[in-house]
């Protein structure tokens, strides 16, 4: 739950000593160049660099006979290619694509002939029906045939046309959706009918090519398709063969042509002054020595190390650094916005707040079990980021359902497990007793209380953090807010559920009237804080009308983000009560229909549940948690990667 710690790296020597400082960050994979003139104010004579990259269109290229050919994409070694220049790197290519290139050009141009005889047969099989040549057809001077599918019920359709004897379609062959014939009309009348066949949203087929038979023409392109595999599969092993001869060496340009493409997009971040250069550039702070170590020696060359909490204006990067288990939830902090390098990294927060709700509002073994193998095979096979974090969240769902005792919706299968670990009679939480129903209601508000005040907190953290004293102190989610929140529902609960009446005078006034003026105040107390001198912008009593309709939305917001979490405890009355209607629907039918019906209720019921808690939980996180102590305005750390590139 923190943000790796970044350095700003200045580096600055001469000119003619650019491209080994270029060749050695971007060796390293670490370096992150940053726009060289926006760290200083007088950057006039600062000339960007703007070097010509030669090699992106030689790597489009070598990429477009890789991808043809069957080579996936990796960085080798190739130290004996480093020294080639652009001219020497694309003689090589275009040798590789005079042979290999038209290899691959012949059997795509094979392939699309081939894919043209397979429409020419799905087209010419819907008029198998037509014993004529057709070519007899087209050589009609005084009538015109027009071949197409017409949709079923405009065919049913046409019995209104019946007083029109030029309106006739002549069906070959029908699928589930339209019939595929023709229809024939004298060249004097074909305007007319048409437009009379285009309301019956007729579609023309063009079967012009066919000048036979439609089951000769069928046979002649069935023959030329299995000529057309032939030749393809001859031209592919004849690839095969190349590509085994020659990949080491491909690899090779290509990693090289990555190299120099990866090289000179650091170099185009540099600036030139008078004779000298100066690059600018993150990296991760534990790099430092290495850096160092790699740039001192070069000649003429001076490096610099800043810390990322000293150049907050430049926006340093993020690189989130959290343990195994928060990892997999770092996908739903960016999907809102990476934390700036003073915020606190919201992943572990979310981590174990959305595994315990996610487990508590789809707590059902069975369905937990069911999404874990699911999350499994989406994190391996498919490689879904989703997948990962589902992990966590389905044997939360396991080991809620457990204390549930629900099982496939089975309320009372757990029993026996219960009696002979714990001595139990029955399972601990009855979710469809009256008396639980409240209990899971009142739980559920008290779920969201702990979440916002823990939510307050961080807030009160990051912003100290953020050097915002004044939000910390008097925001509404900082400590004033935390107070005036705390102390009412302590009040509250202690009131109306312990019948403890605390909320005397000096409690009201002390820790919810006062921490509210403080809230009410926010602004100008900050300014204050700050050293300003004018602390009402438009005068005090505009300012007191503004806050009072605001103060007004932040009660309001205290008490709708508490009820939110009200949905938590009806998830779990809704997944019992959906398994009961499953289980009646069930019982209405015999043995071989009730475990049908168990079956297909389950999954219907588990994959609703499943999209439906996911999203709901996220949204408590982002609406009600989030939006109370994080900003996520922060960019992401993306270093010049050789291999990123490939």
């Amino acid at each position: 739950m923190a943000l790796a710690k970044m350095k700003l790296v200045n580096v600055i020597g001469m000119m003619r000593y650019l491209d080994d400082v270029v060749v050695a960050l971007g060796h390293t994979g670490v370096f992150q160049p940053d726009e060289t003139a926006a760290f200083f104010s007088d950057n006039e004579k600062l000339v960007p660099i703007n070097a010509p990259d030669d090699y992106s269109p030689l790597l489009d290229k070598l990429r477009e006979l890789m991808a043809g050919s069957g080579i996936e994409p990796k960085i080798v070694d190739a130290p004996e290619f480093d020294e080639l220049n652009a001219e020497q790197l694309k003689a090589m290519i275009d040798e590789e694509d005079s042979h290999l290139g038209d290899l691959i050009t012949a059997r795509d141009q094979l392939a699309a002939d081939r894919s043209a005889c397979d429409d020419n047969i799905e087209k010419a099989k819907h008029f198998i029906g037509l014993d004529v040549d057709l070519e007899k057809i087209f050589e009609c001077e005084y009538i015109i045939t027009r071949f197409g599918k017409l949709p079923k019920d405009s065919f049913i359709k046409m019995q209104a046309y019946n007083d029109n004897p030029y309106v006739e379609f002549f069906p070959c062959s029908k699928d589930d959706a339209y019939y595929w014939g023709a229809y024939v009309t004298p060249v004097s009348k074909a305007d007319d009918i048409d437009r009379v066949f285009s309301r019956l949203f007729f579609e023309p087929v063009n079967i012009s090519d066919i000048h036979e038979k439609p089951e000769v023409y069928i046979e002649r392109q069935v023959k030329l398709s299995n000529d057309l595999d032939k030749n393809i599969e001859q031209l592919n092993t004849e690839i095969d063969a190349y590509v085994k001869e020659h990949k080491t060496e491909i690899l090779k340009v290509f990693s090289t042509l990555c190299k120099h493409h990866a090289f000179i997009s650091i170099k185009n971040h540099a600036c030139k002054y008078r004779k000298s250069f100066i690059l600018v550039g993150w990296i991760p702070a534990e790099y430092e020595g290495r850096i160092e170590q790699l740039l001192t020696p070069i000649e003429s060359v001076e490096v610099t190390f800043t810390k990322a909490e000293d150049e907050m204006k430049h926006s340093p990067p993020v690189k989130l650094k959290n343990p195994f288990f928060f990892r997999p939830f770092e996908y739903y902090t960016e999907m809102y916005g990476l934390p700036n390098a003073r915020e606190i990294d919201p992943s572990g927060f979310i981590a174990i707040t959305y595994t315990l709700l996610f487990g508590i509002m789809f707590g059902d073994v069975g369905h937990g079990l069911m999404l874990l193998i699911a999350a499994i095979f989406m994190y391996k096979k498919m490689k879904m980021p989703l997948g990962a974090l589902l992990i966590p969240c389905s044997i939360s769902s396991m080991i809620f359902g457990a204390i549930y005792g629900s099982v496939f919706g089975f309320e009372e299968l757990l029993n026996p497990v219960y009696k002979a670990l714990f001595g139990l009679s029955d399972k601990p939480v009855k979710v469809m007793e009256g008396q639980t129903t409240m209990m899971l209601i009142f739980g559920a508000v008290g779920i969201g209380v702990v979440l916002l005040t823990i939510a307050m907190i961080l807030n009160i953290i990051s912003s100290v953090k953020r050097g915002d004293i004044g939000n910390a102190l008097f925001g509404v989610n900082g400590a004033a807010g935390l107070i005036f929140y705390t102390s009412l529902v302590a009040g509250l609960v202690c009131t109306l559920v312990l019948k403890v009446n605390i909320m005397n005078t000096a409690y009201v006034l002390g820790l919810i009237v006062l921490p509210l003026i403080l809230v009410f105040f926010r602004e100008p107390l900050s300014k204050l804080l700050k050293g300003e001198r004018k602390l009402f912008e438009e005068g005090f009593g505009s300012f007191v009308v503004d806050n009072l309709f605001e103060m007004f939305e932040v009660a309001l917001s205290y008490v709708t983000n508490t009820m939110s979490f009200l949905r938590v405890g009806a998830f779990i009355l809704v997944h019992a009560g959906m398994m009961t209607v499953v289980f009646v629907l069930a019982n209405m039918f015999g043995p071989i229909g009730y475990w049908i019906t168990v079956l297909v209720g389950n999954v219907l019921v588990m994959a609703l549940e499943a999209l439906l808690v996911g999203i709901q939980v996220l949204r408590l996180e982002y609406y009600e948690m989030f939006s109370r102590f994080y900003i996520g305005d922060g960019r992401k750390y993306e270093p010049v990667s050789v291999k990123d590139i490939a």
